[in-house]
């Protein structure tokens, strides 16, 4: 039997085109809701994983030290670093911005306070705020203690494709160099 064309469709297109209604998941969660009601598991073909990594859970680091997790299509997770958290120190107070507010890449979009000093977040793209992580306002230090999984600061919307950042190994090296400044 030929595989279906998928390009261009989206996941819950795909694994209807590819699997007839099977479950598909991407970590814990379902592709969609079609695939959810099934029983039967498959195998995930090799074209829906490609596409399905491109909504990975890998961060994307921005030079001043904010990373994005892309949950889908134009919606990312964002936060900073475990390297800048170290930085930083303890944190002490959050500024979270108000959902609904855009920011241009680059932009404040928080402030951190910690015993060492204030601090920005900054856009690491175009983006309108979608949530804010509440639980930093009663416990910063959740940035500290998990700053790329429980101390995430916003949940993004994006237009278009990311702007050029970094891959955790490149970040990663070139805090180990210095060539990616404190």
């Amino acid at each position: 039997q030929a595989t279906p064309d998928i390009r261009g469709q989206p996941l819950c297109a795909m694994a209807s085109s590819l699997f007839s209604g099977a479950v598909v998941t991407l970590g814990r969660r379902s592709v969609c809701s079609a695939a959810r009601a099934s029983a039967s598991r498959v195998p995930m073909a090799p074209a829906l994983w490609h596409a399905a990594r491109s909504f990975s859970s890998e961060l994307r680091f921005a030079k001043t030290h904010e990373w994005i997790r892309v949950d889908g299509p134009g919606r990312g997770t964002v936060g900073i670093s475990n390297f800048a958290q170290e930085q930083l120190g303890e944190l002490q107070a959050i500024g979270l911005p108000s959902p609904g507010t855009s920011f241009k890449q680059g932009d404040e979009l928080a402030s951190l306070e910690s015993i060492k000093s204030i601090s920005e977040v900054l856009a690491p793209c175009d983006c309108e705020i979608l949530e804010v992580n509440e639980a930093l306002q009663d416990e910063p230090t959740l940035i500290n203690s998990s700053p790329e999984q429980d101390g995430w600061v916003a949940k993004v919307k994006f237009a278009g494709e990311l702007p050029e950042l970094l891959d955790r190994s490149s970040y990663d090296a070139g805090t180990e160099d210095g060539s990616i400044p404190p």
